[in-house]
């Protein structure tokens, strides 16, 4: 008779700190229209104006919908932000996004659990100015840092 086999178990992640609220996911797209249309299709309408961040060399708009807000997000003419998340071809979930109500106790936590700080806070046109951070983990996907105002 076989024996039932067990999986082995990993550690669990760790908690996120008390206070974070779940803000958007962020979508990386070569064509914001075609992305926004398909979106649309399966519900989701336009919030607030598209804007543009010189800064991040990006170009953006907000989708609501029965799901998570949603931040398309382009390039800005010759910029590349985005093209690690698009070379290998379509649009692409590019990041969590997080309201944090402090920014240097978010990076610390993301320095603790091995995250890698890839765009130190600045301040963002989608958030009024608010600063932004963005946290790049080895196994998971990328966090955006929005400072609660």
């Amino acid at each position: 008779m076989l024996e039932p086999t067990t999986a082995p178990t990993s550690p669990s992640p760790p908690a996120l700190p008390g206070g974070w609220d779940f803000h958007h996911l962020g979508y990386a797209c070569k064509d914001l229209d075609a992305a926004q249309r398909f979106f649309a299709a399966i519900g989701y309408t336009l919030e607030g104006a598209e804007f543009e961040d010189p800064t991040q060399g990006i170009r953006g708009r907000f989708l609501n919908g029965a799901g998570p807000r949603i931040e398309l997000l382009q390039d800005l003419p010759g910029r590349d932000t985005l093209r690690p998340w698009l070379d290998g071809g379509g649009s692409r979930l590019y990041h969590l996004a997080y309201e944090v109500p402090d920014m240097d106790a978010a990076l610390a936590w993301s320095r603790a659990q091995r995250g890698l700080v890839t765009v130190q806070p600045v301040a963002a046109v989608a958030f009024g100015g608010r600063r932004i951070a963005f946290v790049m983990f080895r196994h998971g996907p990328m966090l955006e840092f929005i400072e609660r105002g």
